[in-house]
């Protein structure tokens, strides 16, 4: 009897047990996105969107042709209602099915998802109590304190002999266990550090409510620096070599973290992945930290010295191939390959140095691109070498920076282009965190869009996104606490060790996988074919665990699709400021930035400013290299001041300082005293614009400086109108 009830408990809620379904984002859609939902074959002809509420319909259309999709067995009809744009809670309808479930659509549909889903690596933090106006219901004891590990034999080094008590502490639970380990939190910190680098604006204004929340630095540096200190105390500072895990000999009790403290803890054997891994994520932590000297003084300098030093032992030890010594049985994290390690260490070191060697040494025509995973990140060589590349060297080739994104993105896109339940993965894709798989193919899709702006890149980046909030075979949100029927079961130790029916809210489940590697130990799975093989049961570490490097790129996928999902059919029905100052910025983008058109713009700044017999001084930089300044006769000297905190500014938010400078006027706020920007760093007055180059993100700014603020910001308004030949009134 217990068994049936355990089977029940599994497949309770799933579109597998019960009457078909449609299948839809039960979070929803930002009102510009595409928006797609999955019919059975069996479905009428047309669909209808009506308010989830009651009443009439506001849309209808008509569904698509049959699809099998081979990774569920199923063929299904998709409804494409993209052409909804009104805010509001709606359902789908098609004859002879229930109603879908709610979804809403709404601008900032997606920020209370971004909060949690970076909120959930807080709640895994080790050796810090969390307290109840951080954590609420899931307030609990310290986790481990790390400070007093034990050096494993497989350590051992004339330095550092076996059972040398060494401190290791902080950093996040890895997963479900209570292990750290340096391959999945390599990736993971990378990711949330690449979310900043790549959308600043976004979590700069991003509150997750933590500790750290409010101390001028965003939530999600913090957030990351929490694991960066665990990171820098795992290498050996004797030779830069980095150890490959801490941990147990075994795997703890389902019990909660304060109640799993008795067994020792050791850090486990150096290894070559550990130290490319951490030289790689070392190397981006120190270009992000840089500007956060006052809070983390001399740490970005560490972190880069830090960097070098383990790719230096890397390179002296190529192929230190990590295997679990015979008396450890925890995760392996083994890795029979690190070349794609070699690369993206490589490819950070390059960037943040600029020395030509790193560049030579990633041996870049040697190197494809795949979606990332923790044992193949080449895919974020690639995306750090797009993002800057503006910046690089003369060295690098960007003609091959561009065919290694755009080429995976458009594979991508082309499986998701045919799929029946339109998505980009492929039957072969459901591994073990085939979640994730879905979550990191939409992260390089995104760096396809961001790079040629190609809209079916953006949509199908989406359309991940959807699968794992109820889009799926199984009618299922596969996040804790979001969508009708999340996942409810993880496995994983606080949520099954607390008092708390619900789980952690914000984690992402492992999700469908047919190899079933718990089978013993669980109830029957519902099916073996790859979409359909799951189970909602903490038993489930097969497809139902939590990991930190599952949930790095929900976080980054829902910052990238709420900052770049196209906002102009809700900003025709508003005339606020700020939505006017919004539409400068959407409308005064590039195609490309030279050298030459920063010249151009920069003399007729002058020449505007002469005509109308104003004083000015005027800076235009690119990835922060200054390409043209100037100061009119009768400039004072400190229009430079003014100019480098108003640029850091626009800088940080993604936004022109005069977009900020109302911003703050509309909500109350002193702008020269705005929390979290240090007025001797930032100024909140106009005449700082972003350059944007459309499909690549800003890549500077235009700066002047000498008269009242909102006339700086109208003079560089007036004159790039003119330049990009933008009509109309902006």
């Amino acid at each position: 009897m217990r068994r049936l009830l355990l089977v029940l408990l599994c497949v309770a809620g799933s579109a597998a047990a019960g009457t078909p379904i449609v299948k839809v984002n039960q979070l929803g859609f930002l009102p510009d996105a595409q928006k797609l939902a999955v019919a059975p074959q069996s479905a009428g002809s047309r669909f209808e969107v009506v308010p989830a509420a009651g009443g009439k319909a506001v849309f209808s259309g008509a569904l698509g042709a049959p699809v099998r999709w081979e990774a569920s067995g199923e063929t299904v009809r998709i409804a494409d209602f993209s052409g909804l744009v009104a805010p509001g809670s709606y359902r789908i309808k098609v004859e002879g099915l229930p109603l879908s479930d709610a979804f809403t659509v709404k601008p900032d549909n997606y920020r209370a998802l971004s909060v949690a889903s970076l909120k959930a690596l807080y709640f895994n933090r080790t050796a810090i109590a969390l307290a109840p106006q951080y954590a609420g219901a899931w307030a609990r004891p310290a986790g481990h304190p790390d400070d007093k590990v034990l050096v494993h034999a497989s350590a051992a080094s004339s330095t550092r002999p076996a059972g040398t008590v060494i401190a290791a502490s902080r950093g996040w639970y890895d997963a479900g266990d209570y292990n750290k380990y340096l391959p999945s939190s390599g990736i993971t910190t990378y990711t949330l550090l690449a979310a900043y680098e790549h959308f600043p604006r976004w979590f700069d204004r991003l509150d997750v409510n933590i500790p750290e929340s409010g101390n001028g630095v965003p939530d999600i540096i913090d957030e990351a620096m929490w694991n960066l200190a665990w990171m820098l105390s795992m290498q050996d500072p004797a030779d830069g070599g980095v150890y490959h895990k801490l941990t147990n000999l075994k795997f703890d009790a389902m019990v909660m973290p304060h109640l799993a403290q008795k067994e020792p803890r050791y850090v486990v054997a150096k290894s070559t992945s550990a130290a490319l891994n951490f030289a790689a994520t070392m190397a981006a932590a120190s270009r992000v930290l840089a500007p956060y000297q006052k809070q983390y003084p001399g740490t970005a300098a560490k972190m880069l010295a830090a960097s070098e030093a383990a790719f230096k032992w890397a390179q002296a030890n190529p192929a230190v191939l990590f295997k679990n010594p015979a008396d450890v049985v925890t995760g392996e994290y083994g890795d029979a390959r690190v070349d794609d390690e070699f690369a993206w260490a490589a490819a950070e070191l390059y960037i943040s140095t600029g020395k030509d060697s790193y560049y030579t040494a990633l041996q870049p025509e040697t190197v494809s691109n795949t979606y990332p995973a923790w044992d193949d990140v080449r895919g974020l060589a690639w995306t750090s070498l797009a993002h800057h590349r503006d910046r690089l060297t003369p060295l690098a080739d960007r003609t091959l920076i561009t065919a290694r994104v755009d080429g995976l993105a458009a594979r991508l896109a082309n499986e998701w282009r045919t799929s029946g339940y339109r998505v980009p993965m492929r039957a072969s894709d459901f591994v073990w965190g085939s979640n994730a798989v879905m979550l990191n193919q939409a992260m390089m899709l995104l760096q396809g869009y961001r790079l040629n702006g190609k809209p079916e890149y953006l949509q199908a980046s989406q359309s991940a996104l959807d699968y794992v909030l109820g889009r799926n075979a199984l009618g299922q949100s596969f996040v804790t606490g979001f969508g009708a029927r999340p996942s409810m079961h993880p496995h994983h130790r606080p949520s099954q060790g607390d008092s708390v029916a619900a789980p952690v809210p914000g984690w992402v489940t492992g999700g469908p996988q047919p190899f079933q590697q718990d089978k013993a130990e669980c109830p029957p799975y519902p099916s073996t074919l790859p979409a359909l093989s799951y189970l909602d049961h903490v038993c489930s570490f097969a497809s139902n665990e939590v990991a930190i490097n599952w949930n790095a790129p929900l976080v980054y996928v829902t910052a990238a699709l709420s900052e770049l999902t196209p906002k102009a059919t809700t900003a025709m029905h508003t005339n606020s400021p700020l939505d006017l100052l919004r539409r400068q910025e959407q409308l005064l983008q590039f195609d490309r930035f030279g050298n030459d058109m920063a010249l151009d713009i920069g003399l007729r700044l002058v020449e505007r400013a002469k005509a109308r017999k104003q004083t000015v001084s005027v800076e235009i930089a690119r990835n922060g290299q200054v390409l043209f300044a100037h100061g009119m006769e009768g400039a004072p000297r400190d229009h430079a001041d003014w100019i480098r905190r108003k640029s850091n500014l626009a800088n940080r938010t993604g936004h022109s300082s005069f977009f900020i400078h109302t911003q703050a006027v509309l909500d109350g706020l002193d702008y020269d005293a705005i929390p979290t920007f240090d007025p001797r760093e930032y100024a909140a007055h106009g005449g700082a614009f972003p350059v944007v180059v459309r499909g690549t993100g800003q890549v500077g700014t235009i700066t002047v400086s000498g008269l009242p603020g909102p006339e700086d910001h109208q003079l560089v308004v007036d004159v790039l109108k003119d330049y990009l030949q933008v009509k109309g009134e902006i």
